[in-house]
């Protein structure tokens, strides 16, 4: 309801707005119904409107009246400047001649001509009103009376020379404009003043009242503004004056009154301020006597430099924080003392601080000197990663840097770079270490993987089916490859180095049995062709010569060393030889002597009378033998698988021989190792 009554007012009274809404925030809202609230928000929101535009027309009423107040200034001025320009151009005027009486019959003298203004005066006196003119249509009266000035000083300056009427009118006319404006200047002064009164007068009442005792529901005076407003009032004041506005005493009395109860708030606050400034000072000068008392050199003994510097830091660090909680300087001290103040302030914080900066210099190159010799271990790390003692030296340095942070701390933003390059160059360095040690690691995980792959190539042949030439290939390329010098983990050597061995050993074995079958194989074609020809030389045997042909077509292909003298002895006709019987005997005696093949006790007695004479040969130097022993053991067996017609003891020692060979190693007497 006293929102609503208070809506009606004209003008609306702020004080009683505020004390209605601090009334309305004491109340309890849950207390309130929706539609109680919405009324009070919406009345709320129309009084704060007509605020506004109470304050926005008070404004623009005292712009007018402003402007009302410079244009009757104006105005005043240009009465007085034409008052004095019309008794100016009174003075000028040339006395008219008299004419004489037409009773007289002398002629009259001819009258004198009075002076008038060239093109070129009355050009620039015309330019000067058209502009005094121009600026009063403008509502410009300071440049109207600039422009009419001008025009009569350059008036002035021709010497009472005559005017047009049309330019004495319109310069009449400029006169009088400026007088009846300067009359409206002093009415709008005198109106000025008074409302100027009148509102020095309503602050005062409202100064009052918001300091009284009764002061609870008014607003709480700003005093900042509230000083700005009597400032502005009386420049406000001495403009008006300046102006040309009549001000008696006791209107001045009045105004400067109210203005002077409108500032004790303001002069009690400055007195308060005053006294703060002045306590604000004397526990600045308390804590510089302090920092005044810290030694300023650090100690002699190096032991206690830690010590000192830590105390000076954290003396130094204090008294800046209790320093910038007193505040700004230029707002807290005394203006007469700041300037003693500040030069205090520079010369104590200097003693302390310079010594400390100092070390601090120092200490940072020897920080970036640990810093180079990371990085420089980065480079030595990179060109060898290996380098055994590089954790060690990394550990060094990690703990003189230490060392030298517990001395004497840097600047947070200097310490924080500086630890930030060491950081990362130790790191650099392990990282460098750890990618060699995994790139070898990789590299011994690789070797491994290829013996790995090459053992399982070998056990993934299947030695039962593969062909022999197969797992000869495969255990020639394994042989190669295993021979190749590369390195595995320590610790899977001898385990890797087993297994091939294993696999290799399995797949030649295979290879071995293999080429025994097929030697095995070998001599029974040999016995079995041995036994064709055989069965073909007697002479008296019907033999089929095309049963015999057929079977020996049959057989399986012999070695040439075998091949060549049994087809010579087939193709030939049957009769004996080539050997005689006593020569084909030594002959196969060579041969069992050679094969170590077990004979009779008469072989026997001939075998050692044979080694018997070979062995008195050769002591005696008359020993034919000049080849190679196992070429002329191939040549032997050749001549006796060529002979023919032997007996049935020299076939019985033949196939002897034969047998023996069976249980030779492949290739052995020239027959083939594959």
């Amino acid at each position: 309801a006293a929102a609503t009554a208070l809506a009606d007012e004209v003008p609306l009274p702020a004080n009683r707005l505020v004390a209605i809404d601090h009334d309305w925030q004491a109340l309890d809202a849950s207390l309130l119904e929706p539609t109680q609230l919405a009324t009070f928000t919406e009345l709320r929101e129309r009084l704060n409107s007509l605020v506004r535009e109470q304050g926005e027309a008070e404004q623009q009423r005292k712009q007018e009246l402003l402007e009302q107040q410079r244009l009757i200034a104006e105005a005043q001025q240009a009465q007085v400047d034409e008052e004095a320009r019309l008794t100016a151009l009174a003075a000028a005027e040339l006395p008219r001649p008299e004419p004489e009486p037409e009773a007289q019959p002398v002629e009259a003298p001819p009258p004198a001509v009075a002076k008038t203004l060239n093109p070129e005066q009355r050009a620039q006196l015309d330019g000067l009103l058209s502009q005094a003119e121009a600026a009063l249509a403008e509502g410009q009266l300071a440049d109207m009376q600039q422009h009419l000035q001008a025009a009569d000083e350059a008036l002035d300056a021709l010497h009472g020379v005559r005017l047009s009427d049309s330019l004495r009118a319109r310069l009449q006319a400029l006169h009088a404009e400026r007088s009846r404006l300067k009359d409206w200047q002093k009415w709008g002064g005198t109106q000025a003043l008074d409302a100027l009164v009148a509102e020095a007068e309503a602050l005062a009442r409202f100064t009052v009242a918001a300091t009284g005792p009764a002061s609870a529901n008014m607003p709480k005076l700003k005093l900042k503004a509230h000083a700005d407003s009597i400032q502005s009032m009386r420049a406000r004041w001495k403009e008006i004056d300046r102006l040309g506005a009549a001000a008696n005493q006791s209107l001045w009395h009045r105004f400067d009154a109210a203005l002077q109860i409108a500032y004790l708030p303001v002069s009690a606050q400055q007195t308060q301020l005053k006294a703060a400034r002045q306590e604000n000072l004397l526990a600045r000068e308390a804590l510089l006597a302090t920092l005044d008392a810290l030694p300023g050199e650090p100690p002699a003994d190096a032991n206690d430099l830690a010590a000192h510097w830590k105390e000076q830091l954290r003396a130094l660090n204090h008294f800046q924080l209790e320093w910038r909680q007193l505040g700004p300087l230029e707002h807290t001290v005394p203006s007469a003392a700041r300037k003693a103040l500040q030069e205090r302030l520079r010369n104590s914080v200097d003693r302390i601080e310079a010594p400390v900066e100092a070390a601090r210099r120092e200490a940072e190159a020897e920080r970036s000197r640990l810093v180079a010799r990371a990085e420089a271990l980065v480079q030595e790390i990179a060109r060898n990663p290996a380098t055994r003692d590089a954790p060690q030296r990394v550990r060094e340095l990690q703990a003189q840097w230490q060392q030298h942070a517990r001395t004497l701390p840097l600047a947070r933003a200097v310490e924080g770079a500086l630890w930030k390059r060491f950081r990362a160059a130790t790191d650099a360095v392990f990282a460098q270490r750890e990618a060699a040690f995994s790139a070898r690691d990789a590299e011994l995980a690789a070797n491994l993987a290829a013996r790995e792959a090459l053992i399982a190539s070998l056990s993934a042949i299947d030695l039962a089916t593969a062909p022999v030439a197969e797992m000869q290939r495969a255990l020639s390329e394994a042989d190669r490859a295993w021979r190749q010098p590369v390195e595995v983990p320590r610790a899977a050597v001898n385990a890797i180095d087993a297994r091939f061995h294993d696999a290799r050993a399995a797949v030649a074995q295979a290879v071995a049995e293999s080429g025994q079958k097929r030697w095995q194989a070998q001599c029974d074609s040999l016995s079995a062709r041995l036994a064709l020809c055989e069965e073909r030389e007697p002479q008296s045997a019907a033999s089929d010569e095309a049963d015999l042909a057929s079977r020996w077509a049959a057989q399986s292909p012999l070695p040439p060393a075998w091949e060549k003298p049994l087809l010579q002895r087939w193709s030939q006709a049957p009769a004996p030889g080539p050997l005689a019987a006593q020569a084909y005997d030594e002959l196969l005696l060579q041969l069992e002597a050679a094969l170590d093949v077990a004979t009779s006790a008469e072989s026997q007695a001939a075998r050692r009378a044979l080694k018997l004479r070979a062995l008195k040969d050769t002591l005696e130097g008359r020993s034919p033998q000049t080849q190679d022993p196992l070429a002329q053991r191939i040549q032997w067996f050749a001549s006796a698988l060529r002979q023919s017609g032997l007996t049935v003891a020299q076939r019985e020692r033949l196939h002897t021989i034969v047998a023996a060979l069976r249980q030779l190693a492949p290739g052995s007497l020239g027959g083939a190792a594959r």
